[in-house]
This record gives C-alpha cells, sequence and structure tokens, in this order.
C-alpha cells in the first residue's frame, strides 16, 4: 500500500508512545538526556512551535522532540535554549535522526542557535522516492505501522507554563513514530540496516 485516501484514515486504530517521556525543563538535565540518546544509532526528530492566528506574528521553536524506540525527551527549548548538548545530537555524524517535512524545523532550530546539522533523514522524501503517493506522518504511519496517530494537540500552546499530559503524549508521540516508520521501510527493504553517513533532507 502506497496511498491512503483522506475519508479512509479514520478506519485505522490509533496507535500513540507508551514508554517513558522525560520533560527538560532546565539546562542542567540536559547532559543527562543527550548522553542517553548518543547511545543510540537512530532516533526520532520533531519540534513544536506554538501556532500562529494572526498575519505578521512569529513565534520561536519552543519544543525539540528527540525519540528512541524505548524512551522519548521533550525539550522545553523557550525555557532551555538550544543547549551545547543538544547541537551536538543535531551535529552528529554518528546519529540518524529521523524525522518528517524536517526543513522548517531545522531552520527554526537555527534561528535559536546556528549549528551544522548533520545526518537527518526526512521520511516524506524517502517516501516520495520510494513511489508512494501519500506523505505527512498519519498516512506514513498508516501504510507502515498499520496504525494512524493523533493530530488533535497540533494547534495547542506550546509555550503554555504547564504542559497538559495529553500535549506532552503527543509531542512525545510525534518524533517516536518516526522511528517505526523507519522501522516498517526497512521492514519492506527500502532503507538500509546498516548504512554509512545519510544525509537526506
Amino acid at each position: 500500500m502506497n496511498y491512503v485516501a483522506k475519508e479512509e484514515v479514520s478506519n485505522y486504530p490509533l496507535i500513540k508512545f507508551e514508554g517513558q517521556i522525560h520533560v527538560i525543563e532546565d539546562v542542567e538535565d540536559i547532559h543527562d538526556a543527550c548522553q542517553i540518546l548518543s547511545q543510540h544509532n537512530t532516533i526520532g526528530f520533531d519540534t513544536e512551535t506554538k501556532p500562529v492566528f494572526k498575519k505578521g506574528v512569529s513565534h520561536n521553536v519552543c519544543l525539540l522532540q528527540l525519540s528512541t524506540e524505548e524512551v522519548s525527551f521533550v525539550f522545553r527549548l523557550n525555557k532551555t535554549g538550544l543547549d551545547k548538548n543538544l547541537i551536538n545530537i543535531l551535529s552528529s555524524d554518528s546519529i540518524l535522526k529521523v524525522g518528517i517535512d524536517i526543513g522548517n524545523d531545522i531552520v527554526g532550530l537555527k534561528k535559536l542557535a546556528f549549528f551544522n546539522e548533520s545526518n537527518f533523514l526526512d521520511l516524506n522524501k524517502l517516501a516520495t522516492d520510494k513511489g508512494f503517493q501519500s506523505i505527512g506522518a498519519v498516512k506514513l504511519s498508516i501504510m507502515l505501522t498499520g496504525y494512524r496517530i493523533s493530530k488533535a494537540q497540533r494547534l495547542s500552546n506550546w509555550e503554555s507554563d504547564n504542559l497538559s499530559e495529553y500535549q506532552i503524549n503527543y509531542a512525545a508521540t510525534d518524533a517516536w513514530v518516526c522511528t517505526k516508520i523507519l522501522k516498517g521501510f526497512r521492514d519492506k527493504l527500502l532503507f538500509p540496516y546498516l548504512f554509512k553517513v545519510y544525509f537526506f533532507y
């Protein structure tokens, strides 16, 4: 299956991240989180920005989500800034960062601090290159895992003093599902398990 019609999306069961979620709000906690992430060859990647409802208004990226298959970290960048330990992860040649439509995410992060990104894989680009006609987190999740993810919190306020449980789980799921989608590509032999640095977005 390489296509999902909009009217068919709701027919698929929902999936969400069920592992450990760590919300990082203090700079001193970033180092230990990055130590855990750096032990993995592949991690899911996503960001969140407070939605804009007025013309001419813009906001900085306020969340960075980095996830393994077992644990997800939600970094509140509006409280911590883009720490050097996070920059090391984003610049690492040895860690594959997997996301969806990641170009704008990287541009937004660079407004907080400049870095030389390395070893990113955009699943939208991979999907189109492999002949898929549907892209995006929801449809790719359906096609590669058999489950859909919720987008109910997409337009919520990501700069709230206290994020809700629903926001936290949504943010963690968005990064984590990228690792599951990539596994789906690999199971279909559409992306290698062993690879050299793969810079792709």
